[in-house]
């Protein structure tokens, strides 16, 4: 039996927490171990933890610090404790589904899986529901550098959602190399980092089932907004893009020193896999950077060449495939920029 470790990062979560561990309890594929880091809680979670551990069917191990990390540092903490040949990120506050841990594990009875996530019932506080997370699903399985986690709404993970290879985590020490393209002042977030090193290096594997309930309340570190679909571009024609596609520019182009920093200890396929990858993002920050000069430019010559490089690279593809996406385009068409003069010129 493949074994998986519980990585679960907690703060001040005496209100929901024991409800989430005793669905560790009712898991059809039990994990074979429970790791909590506890980042400096204030109230009863530890305590709630330990009267867990006295009875639990598995091993639970409860690391408890005085000093706070955050929750981004501490969940990559809880994951280097962890000893199973897979690791799944575990939340203080939801609850998961029995098949939860069965369902995610099947997956890597294929060696080339780095990954598993799946979809999930998003809740109130009382568990009414409000939504899903099916916006965030990609194909069953998808092949190393077939998605880019970087950029607007591309297809990602939270955390609670992922299970994946412990060998990820050898990866931990350029984490802090990262930058998060939502806050460049921080590195990537653990779910982030984690769906970053598996889309370059191994396959990922979407499961559709919802597998845990996202609860919504109060002390949400990140809440769930429901997505607005085609409609939201309209919004999004209104916004300053300027800083964000700095800070997507800035972020891809860090990914690509990272995997060039990989090349030196990898081999055969990774290190094949870390150049390509390499190359992918320092593509789609030239494309960042296109794109801003497209908008700042104040030189009509300098505009056209800047929508002409990236129409020309095929730019325009879907975020899926490397590109900058139909809304990116939507906008540049509908703005004062000189794309329709363009287009009407390659038809004549």
């Amino acid at each position: 039996m493949i074994s998986v470790s519980v990585a679960m990062a907690t703060y001040n979560g005496q209100k929901f927490i024991r409800e989430q561990l005793d669905s560790l309890v009712a898991q059809h594929h039990l994990p074979s171990e429970l790791v909590i880091t506890d980042d400096a809680s204030s109230d009863k979670t530890v305590a709630i933890a330990e009267q867990f551990a006295t009875d639990a069917p598995f091993p639970v191990h409860i690391h408890r610090y005085g000093t706070r990390l955050g929750y981004r540092a501490n969940f990559m903490r809880a994951a280097s404790f962890c000893t199973s040949d897979l690791i799944a990120f575990c939340d203080q506050d939801d609850v998961w589904s029995p098949r939860k841990l069965a369902l995610c594990v099947k997956p890597f009875r294929n060696p080339a899986v780095l990954l598993a996530y799946h979809n999930a019932e998003v809740v109130t506080e009382a568990g009414e529901r409000l939504g899903s997370l099916d916006y965030l699903a990609s194909a069953p399985m998808t092949p190393p550098l077939s998605l880019c986690p970087i950029g607007w709404n591309t297809p990602s993970a939270l955390g609670f959602t992922e299970v994946f290879r412990r060998s990820i985590l050898k990866f931990s020490d350029l984490r802090e190399l990262s930058l998060d393209y939502n806050d460049l002042r921080a590195p990537m977030a653990y779910d982030q980092w984690v769906f970053f090193i598996a889309s370059v290096f191994g396959h990922i594997v979407y499961i559709g089932n919802a597998l845990a309930s996202y609860r919504q309340h109060g002390s949400n570190r990140f809440g769930w907004y429901p997505p607005l679909g085609f409609f939201s571009n309209f919004p999004y024609l209104l916004d300053d893009p300027i800083g964000r596609l700095d800070a997507l520019r800035q972020a891809s182009q860090r990914c690509a020193e990272i995997l060039e920093k990989t090349r030196h200890y990898l081999t055969d396929t990774w290190q094949q896999h870390a150049t390509m990858g390499a190359a992918r993002y320092r593509f789609l920050a030239d494309l960042y950077a296109a794109r801003k000069r497209l908008y700042t430019s104040a030189v009509l010559a300098e505009r056209v060449k800047a929508f002409h490089r990236i129409s020309s690279t095929s730019g325009y593809r879907p975020k899926r495939s490397w590109g900058l996406g139909r809304k990116a385009l939507v906008r540049d068409l509908c703005l004062d920029v000189p794309a329709g003069h363009l287009l009407r010129s390659d038809q004549a």
